[in-house]
């Protein structure tokens, strides 16, 4: 019999490590977006403040869900898909989270009302290296193991 995802067992297993560098990665990326970003485009990019004016839930909110969604969202999205993902985990990391920070672009910031990826190219590319900094550290942290696709599990 063939599966499409891992099993339950190692699911549970990764999740934890997958969670610690989903948090991990989410500060570095925060730190980035704060800190490297003005020097890139002029002005930090803040999700946080993003998140909570959207909600009208205010920034303290918004960086309630942004860390949700980096250290979970993230870390449980990374165990389904990374296993089926090419190269060492770093690179597994990177290709998942370059796939967020597209659909990021298409489909959440323009409902965010921040604009099609990121608002501009300088924006997009500022968070194109957030996201792959972020994408590296999980990976590396969360150690998933190498699956393909049709492989059997027991």
């Amino acid at each position: 019999m063939t599966e499409l995802s891992i099993g339950a067992g190692q699911f549970f297993s990764a999740l934890p490590r997958a969670i610690s560098g989903g948090l991990a990665g989410t500060v570095v990326f925060t730190l980035l977006m704060r800190f490297l970003a003005p020097e890139m485009i002029g002005h930090p990019m803040d999700i946080a403040t993003v998140l909570g004016t959207f909600t009208g839930l205010g920034t303290p909110a918004g960086v309630v869900m942004h860390f949700l969604l980096g250290t979970l969202g993230f870390a449980i999205g990374f165990v389904i898909v990374g296993p089926y993902l090419p190269g060492p985990g770093w690179l597994r990391g990177v290709i998942f989270m370059a796939g967020v920070w597209f659909l990021a672009g298409l489909i959440a910031m323009p409902v965010l009302g921040v604009g099609w990826f990121f608002g501009g190219a300088r924006e997009a590319m500022a968070a194109l290296f957030g996201h792959v900094a972020l994408g590296a550290i999980l990976g590396m942290v969360a150690r998933l193991p190498d699956r393909s696709i049709g492989q059997q599990l027991l």
